[in-house]
C-alpha cells in the first residue's frame, strides 16, 4: 500500500459539487449551532483512481483553533460485487466523522482523532481517519519572531499537515 496523503483539490475530482458541498457545511453548522464558539464547520471532498476522501474542518473565526480531520478510503477492490460507490462511500465517511463531532462538542472537546492514520470501518467500508489541532494565529505570531529574531543556532521546518 502507498502512503496515505489527503491530496490537494487540483489532484482529485470532487464528490459533490459546490452547491452541495456549501449545504452540507450548512447543515453541519446548523445542526452544531449552540455548541459553536465563534466557529465554523467546512467540508472538502475529492476522488481519483487510487482513493476517495473527505475533510471536515472545524475553525474558529480568529483562527485560534483550526481542527481538520481528513478521511481516506483506499480503493483496492472495488471490482468486488456489492462495493459501494464513490458518493456512498463518501457520504458513509462523513456520517462517521459527524458521529465523532457530536461526540467531541457535546463532551467537552477532549476526544481527540489520532495524530496519525488509524484505520477504521463502518458498513463493511475501511478507510483511514487522522486529525490535528492547531492554532493559526500562535503560529504565525512564531513565524513572524522567527523573521525577525532569526532562528538562532536551529533549522526549523514549516508545519506540514502530512504528518
Amino acid at each position: 500500500m502507498e502512503k496515505l496523503i489527503y491530496r490537494s483539490s487540483n489532484q482529485v475530482k470532487n464528490v459533490w459539487n459546490e452547491s452541495e458541498t456549501r449545504k452540507i457545511s450548512a447543515l453541519m453548522n446548523l445542526k452544531y449551532k449552540t455548541l459553536l464558539e465563534n466557529e465554523k464547520f467546512s467540508v472538502e471532498s475529492g476522488f481519483n483512481e487510487q482513493q476517495v476522501q473527505i475533510k471536515v474542518t472545524l475553525e474558529r473565526d480568529d483562527k485560534s483553533v483550526f481542527y481538520p480531520i481528513e478521511l481516506i478510503h483506499v480503493v483496492e477492490n472495488h471490482d468486488e460485487q456489492g462495493m459501494p460507490g464513490v458518493e456512498e462511500i463518501a457520504s458513509l465517511m462523513l456520517d462517521y466523522i459527524d458521529v465523532y463531532w457530536q461526540e467531541y462538542l457535546h463532551e467537552g472537546r477532549d476526544v481527540f482523532v489520532p495524530l496519525a492514520w488509524s484505520k477504521h470501518e463502518c458498513e463493511g467500508v475501511p478507510f483511514f481517519i487522522r486529525g490535528f489541532v492547531r492554532n493559526r494565529t500562535l503560529e504565525e505570531q512564531a513565524d513572524e519572531l522567527f523573521r525577525k529574531h532569526g532562528h538562532g543556532d536551529h533549522e526549523f521546518e514549516p508545519i506540514s499537515e502530512d504528518l
